[in-house]
């Protein structure tokens, strides 16, 4: 085979151009750096309020690093690409540039999974602490498992796949060599089906436990509803993901629709790490109320903490406040119903306190 023919035959009217190919450079790079900055400020922010102000972490906590780590890889390899094809069309790439292009679009998609899977079983575990009580044997609780499980078999099983999907393995990214290689196509389209039914999964089952099994005042639902809701952008992004998966599985203009598709990738990523976020910051801002307020009082030295006060003890600390995210849950003896208190100056809070401890600070009810 002759490695410096084109990919695809350009069509009518087109030209291949090797040296100066038409492209979208402005919105690959663009995109990649936006990515960057909000997986990291999103991840980031939420692991040192969790740390440092709100004083525990938990089993989610500590899969959302090593999330942002594989995310950084796959943004990495985007870099990589852009290098030598930012958005081009196929019939402007050789098929030697084009195994090159393979090899890093395959560890892309590989981190990309790893990436996804830790972030929805983070996810899926935070929704089991805050909407299952501690010891319930809920439906909430089994379909919560459910899905934990099958998101940790799947996509191991797609990331097995990736790996060794070729035999000889460098025919993933060598598509000249003598072999056979299972279609990568039909993997990741199922992967995006899958991302997508899960997002919407989450996003269901919370707005369900809220609107069906919480006993608060209707205009209370409607507030956590909204801060649930944020997961309706990861979904919108896993369509995004479906939509060039099959475009690409039908076109000849591959590369440029791949790229396109890790777009759609990267943002839900971030989309996925946004909705983690999201929940700490109404107790960042309470921190920073509380602490304005303590540096006004403490030259008066009005120490209040018997009744109630947020002013520490003499030794100049502020006492910890409830969170604007705060679920009590008690559960009547007769009926095995869940009643969901919500106290008067809180919604939701998004950290428990009533987890089962796992080694150090870990929470976890299985």
């Amino acid at each position: 085979m002759d490695l410096n023919q084109p990919v695809a035959t350009p069509p009518a009217g087109h030209v291949s151009n090797f040296d100066h190919p038409q492209n979208e450079a402005a919105l690959a790079y663009t995109t990649l750096a936006l990515s960057l900055a909000t997986v990291t400020l999103f991840c980031w922010f939420r692991f040192l309020v969790k740390h440092y102000i709100m004083g525990k972490l938990y089993l989610e906590d500590y899969l959302i690093p090593p999330a942002w780590i594989a995310a950084i890889v796959h943004i990495a390899c985007g870099f990589q690409i852009n290098q030598f094809a930012p958005i081009i069309h196929s019939w402007d790439m050789t098929m030697l540039t084009f195994g090159k292009y393979l090899m890093w679009y395959r560890i892309s998609s590989i981190f990309y999974n790893i990436a996804i899977v830790l972030i929805k079983v983070a996810m899926l575990i935070q929704v089991l602490r805050i909407f299952v009580p501690r010891g319930s044997q809920s439906k909430t609780y089994y379909v919560v498992h459910g899905l934990i499980w099958m998101n940790v078999l799947y996509y191991s099983i797609i990331v097995f796949l990736m790996l060794f999907n070729c035999q000889p393995i460098q025919k993933a990214w060598k598509p000249w060599l003598p072999g056979k290689c299972m279609q990568i196509g039909i993997i990741a389209m199922s992967t995006a089906v899958v991302n997508l039914i899960g997002d919407l999964s989450i996003l269901f089952l919370t707005q369900k436990v809220i609107w069906n099994l919480m006993r608060v005042e209707r205009r209370q639902r409607l507030k956590l509803s909204i801060v649930f809701l944020a997961g309706i952008v990861p979904c919108g992004f896993a369509v995004m993901c479906l939509y060039y998966n099959d475009k690409q599985m039908h076109s000849t203009d591959f590369t440029r629709d791949s790229m396109y598709m890790s777009i759609a990738c990267y943002g839900e990523i971030a989309s996925g790490m946004f909705v983690l976020f999201l929940p700490v910051v109404p107790k960042f801002f309470t921190h920073l109320k509380t602490a304005s307020s303590f540096s006004r009082l403490s030259t008066k030295r009005t120490l209040a903490s018997s009744d109630g006060g947020n002013i520490a003890s003499r030794g100049g600390g502020v006492a910890k406040k409830k969170s604007l995210f705060h679920i009590s849950y008690t559960q009547k003896e007769s009926d095995e119903k869940l009643v969901v208190n919500v106290t008067s100056t809180v919604s939701v809070r998004t950290e428990m306190a009533s987890g089962v401890g796992v080694g150090a600070g870990v929470s976890l009810r299985w």
